[in-house]
């Protein structure tokens, strides 16, 4: 049997233990140098100042052209023919159909041919005052008066002949076609104005107060991209009986013609809620049973505000009391802050513009 030497392996197991402890060590005091205790809390914070609270009211509105109107020959007869198509563009005064215009032609030139002699007759018959009795001298005036009246008719009739338009505008649609017989009153043609165009609006009692002739408002429509600026030019004097509300009409200009009378859109406006006044999201709005309050930041340490609410806007609130201008409250990590908790500030900025922060 063989001796065993044992020097050699405690050596070793000596070494290999002091070597563990080594390692212990600077472990140890590595932790004690990378894991300080935390100096505070993480939070953001926004230095309020006073603004205009303001509410947006909108409410759903159907567009319509300036000038609607449906253009008809009041005597009727057989359409000449049509002189616009759909779509067409026309001017005040240009010809929109003839509807039997060569019967009144042929009218106005027989009346105006007998008024001619009534009043060469008359002319005759007071030449001869002294050969002609004081009855023929009347009825030669009467009958002088008489033709020039119906000529005067003609001259009328010819001229409703032509259906003309009464305003500027888009023709939206044409109802006859040439060779048709129309009736009287019939209509032509539907002509519409559509620049500008007018948003209707039908309005509370509760938001017509808020409404007010020259003032600018804003509409959108679904199918457009962007928003347009008009002006109310029409508030209702009076409730709709039925529906018990109040028509604001809104003119909005219209050059490119992008806006198209029947479209459905909404008009809102911003009303002012309250002047110079301290709004705030509400999200920054610690609620308790009892109370309701903000952290602000004093000296870099967390400090609890009571505050009275007022106004709801949206997302926003009007900070009645309890907060003034120039205070720093804590707008995100509150949600994990007691009194006197250290800060530590991340961001800051200036509350609010638009309702946002400006950081």
């Amino acid at each position: 049997m063989k001796p065993i030497h044992l020097a050699p392996v405690l050596g070793a197991l000596l070494l290999t233990v002091s070597c563990a402890s080594g390692d212990v060590e600077d472990a140890q005091a590595a932790a004690d140098i990378t894991l300080p205790d935390a100096p505070g809390v993480r939070v953001e914070v926004a230095r309020v100042q006073p603004t205009d609270a303001r509410r947006a009211l909108d409410l759903p509105a159907e567009l319509d052209g300036v000038n609607d109107a449906m253009l008809a020959s009041p005597m009727g007869g057989h359409v000449d023919a049509v002189l616009v198509r759909r779509g067409e563009t026309v001017r005040r005064g240009q010809g929109i159909a003839r509807i039997d215009y060569g019967t009144r032609a042929a009218q106005l030139e027989i009346a105006t041919a007998q008024a001619e002699q009534a009043e060469a007759e008359l002319a005759r018959a007071r030449k001869l005052a002294d050969g002609v009795s004081q009855s023929q001298l009347l009825a030669a005036e009467t009958n002088a008066r008489v033709t020039r009246a119906n000529a005067d008719i003609a001259k009328i009739q010819l001229g409703r002949a032509l259906v003309t338009a009464p305003f500027s505008g888009r023709v939206a649609d044409v109802m006859v076609d040439p060779g048709e017989i129309a009736g009287p009153g019939a209509p032509v043609a539907r002509l519409v104005q559509d620049d500008p165009v007018l948003a209707k609006v039908s309005v509370s009692d509760r938001d017509i107060v808020h409404f007010t002739e020259g003032q600018a408002v804003t509409l959108r429509v679904q199918s457009l991209p962007g928003a347009f600026t008009g002006t109310v030019v029409t508030r209702g004097v009076a409730a709709d009986p039925s529906s018990r509300t109040w028509q604001v009409e809104v003119e909005v200009p219209n050059p490119d013609g992008a806006l198209m009378p029947g479209m459905l859109g909404r008009v809102s406006l911003e009303r002012v809620v309250a002047t110079d006044a301290i709004v705030i999201p509400q999200d920054w709005v610690v609620t308790r049973i009892d109370r309701s309050g903000v952290f602000l930041d004093k000296d870099g340490a967390a400090a609890w505000q009571d505050v009275t609410l007022a106004a709801f806007i949206g997302d926003q609130v009007v900070v009645s009391e309890g907060l003034s201008a120039g205070d720093q409250v804590v707008s995100a990590g509150h949600r994990e802050l007691a009194e006197g908790d250290p800060l530590i500030v991340v961001r800051s900025g200036t509350c609010c513009t638009d309702g946002r922060v400006v950081w």
